[in-house]
């Protein structure tokens, strides 16, 4: 099973959000993968490669347990194993 918080082209980008009345701040995570550029959604727009957030702890891990929809690997495990059927 693919997860995101394990892939390699999961990148923290730019500063973790804080909270109001804490000092400590959630983390943005992206998918930075060199398949998705170019990649436009349903309406024609360049797709949002956002993962989601991390948690509210000073490492502020990704708390996303699976994948994204959208994720070429994912794409590309699915079609390896209808070949092997």
């Amino acid at each position: 099973m693919i997860r995101c918080k394990d892939c390699k082209h999961c990148k923290q980008i730019g500063r973790s959000q804080i909270q109001r009345g804490n000092w400590i701040g959630r983390a943005r995570y992206y998918c930075e993968n060199p398949l998705l550029k170019g990649v436009r959604d349903k309406q024609g727009y360049p797709l949002n490669t956002f993962i989601g957030f991390g948690d509210n702890t000073l490492e502020s891990p990704l708390s996303i347990k699976s994948c994204k929809k959208w994720c070429p690997l994912k794409k590309e495990v699915s079609n390896n194993e209808k070949n092997n059927q």
